[in-house]
């Protein structure tokens, strides 16, 4: 038979008040059961806690030697109730993620800022990976999940949708075709591209669109990072097609963004969990974050 919280409780307040009465209306029980928890505890012990008279109860040597860690155990349970509720409401905590750079480009930047003004006791790391690190660094349990765009099936992980984006065309604000409204394929391919290498997602995305429609992208660049991609769009080399959730990282470059149609592409982003792993408070909490977002 094992010490339990209730028999150290009982323990505590009786000795702490000196009477099984006001004990017992502490914990809100009746004197009987401070009686038997107590006997419970010399049970288990064997020793006995009190010496009783018909007015009054004095704490054995056991008892008084007992009594500090007593105090310390139900000391070390309200600390334990304190700090989970302080995870469970949020003032506290951590969280951390992987992502792929155009999203932690495109999106991030708003939603750490936006949660560290909700959750300042909240501590995030953001790795930005690139795209088949996001499901071994959510296997792993590097991170407790992971943000991007991945193919096929993966049985070990959860894939939730948190926004489908349409791939659009970066242009430069005084480019001649920025006053269209949408871009066709062809209005595209007539400009000079620069494009992201293969054997990224996005590019591998593009050339098979492309070719289930007899067409094929020749690029007048190409480019591993999409941050080199803008500042060449920006210098005038060309047109680009990216993400369209980029489109708030634009303003400040003098670039805008225009859909791209005859066919449309777009990729789902998602949230990429391990099964039967739930997250924890902090991690939910960003993630309501950034929906919020992107709605």
């Amino acid at each position: 038979m094992n010490v339990t919280l209730r028999q150290v409780q009982a323990f505590l307040l009786t000795a702490q008040l000196g009477s099984l009465t006001r004990a017992a209306e502490r914990m809100h029980v009746t004197q009987s059961a401070i009686s038997v928890l107590i006997k419970q505890l010399e049970a288990v012990l064997g020793v006995r806690l009190f010496d009783r008279t018909t007015r009054s109860l004095r704490l054995t040597a056991a008892a008084e030697e007992a009594l500090p860690t007593a105090e310390r155990i139900m000391r070390n349970q309200e600390l334990l109730l304190t700090s989970l509720q302080g995870l469970a409401d949020r003032r506290r905590g951590q969280v951390s993620f992987a992502v792929t750079p155009a999203v932690a480009a495109g999106v991030m930047p708003r939603v750490l800022a936006t949660f560290a003004r909700q959750y300042p006791g909240i501590a995030v790391t953001m790795l930005d990976v690139a795209p088949d690190q996001l499901i071994p660094k959510a296997l792993e349990e590097e991170v407790e999940f992971s943000i991007g765009t991945v193919d096929g099936s993966h049985g070990e992980m959860v894939l939730t949708p948190l926004l489908r984006d349409q791939v659009g065309v970066v242009i430069r604000d005084d480019s001649a075709i920025a006053a269209l409204d949408a871009l066709s394929w062809s209005d595209v391919l007539d400009h000079p591209v620069i494009a992201i290498r293969k054997g990224s997602g996005i590019r591998t995305l593009i050339d098979d669109t492309l070719a289930a429609q007899g067409k094929r992208l020749v690029p007048a660049y190409e480019v591993s990072l999409l941050a080199t991609a803008l500042a060449m769009v920006a210098e005038g080399l060309g047109a680009s097609i990216l993400p369209g959730y980029l489109i708030t990282h634009l303003h400040p470059l003098g670039l805008t963004i225009r859909p791209l149609i005859a066919p449309v592409i777009t990729r789902e982003i998602s949230v990429i969990t391990k099964a039967r792993r739930s997250l924890s408070s902090a991690a939910e909490g960003f993630l309501d974050v950034t929906r919020r977002i992107l709605a």
